[in-house]
């Protein structure tokens, strides 16, 4: 079961560095670079000022998403991550007081004290995850507005120049999904929100949704008049670890000075060949022809 899951998220790895590389390659064609340059400065600005202007509050929100990153549903019997105000201050409670009750709700939980070396590892566990939410939120932030208007400035663009390196492509089958009833839809859902409620667990569960929202938004669009809503779901499924891997990337050089200029052209050629080449294997297409700049 490792073995199996440890082949299928590195085969996952690579496959979202190979898109990486060939969106960097695309990036120079059809006017995509330029584009990207001017448009992205703009939201990237947009959320320097807000993270100056407010830091105190990102401070508080990366606090407690890191908080209920690490400690789950637990978080939430006490008032929603200690957001309630107190009896006449009407002020957040702060770290100590929240790491405070988080302790006195496991010690009634689990019927011991728990000593003070584990507390602070708890305590310096928790600081250390609010700064990578911090930074993990800038980028999220950034990179979920640089998306909005890429489906008319730049998607399209893309996908002309990644259709003509493969030019010669045939969609292979795929084992197709069955239709989920409203029960089984019903039955995820809950099953997600519950997996929210689990130490450690809800990390892996918020770092996924967060690295995939943007590149699955992208997904989609990029499929609309290439792939059925069947296909689509299908694709998707089998490509999830490689979109995982993909939305890491793209998060790392969000924070990359110059680089993140071209996120907008590297997140659509991007996607658009990792959807190609999930549904074709590209080898047996003929040679592309060259492209001019």
């Amino acid at each position: 079961m490792w073995k199996q899951a440890y082949r299928r998220w590195s085969a996952g790895l690579r496959e979202a560095v190979a898109c990486i590389g060939m969106g960097l390659r695309d990036a120079r064609h059809a006017g995509l670079w330029w584009r990207a340059s001017l448009w992205c400065p703009a939201p990237t600005l947009l959320c320097l000022w807000l993270y100056y202007h407010y830091h105190a509050f990102f401070f508080k929100l990366a606090g407690r998403a890191g908080v209920f990153a690490l400690f789950g549903g637990l978080t939430l019997l006490d008032g929603g991550l200690g957001m309630g105000s107190g009896g006449g201050g009407g002020q957040g409670k702060g770290y100590a007081d929240i790491m405070g009750d988080i302790a006195r709700l496991l010690r009634d939980l689990v019927k011991f004290v728990m000593d003070l070396g584990l507390f602070l590892q708890f305590l310096l566990a928790a600081l250390a995850m609010a700064g990578f939410f911090y930074v993990l939120l800038f980028a999220f932030a950034n990179l979920t507005t640089v998306t909005l208007p890429l489906r008319w400035l730049l998607l399209r663009r893309a996908q002309r120049v990644a259709h003509t390196r493969y030019t010669g492509w045939q969609p292979r089958p795929l084992p197709t999904l069955p239709r989920l009833s409203a029960w089984q839809w019903t039955r995820k859902i809950l099953k997600l929100m519950l997996s929210l409620l689990v130490p450690l667990w809800s990390l892996y569960v918020v770092l996924r949704f967060v690295l995939e929202f943007n590149v699955r938004l992208m997904y989609l669009l990029a499929a609309e008049g290439v792939l059925d809503p069947q296909q689509r779901r299908a694709l998707m499924h089998a490509q999830g670890p490689a979109i995982t891997m993909l939305g890491l990337i793209l998060c790392v050089l969000m924070l990359v000075p110059l680089v993140n200029l071209l996120m907008p052209a590297l997140l659509c050629s991007s996607v658009c060949h990792l959807q190609r080449r999930g549904w074709i294997d590209p080898t047996q297409s003929p040679p592309a022809p060259p492209l001019t700049a």
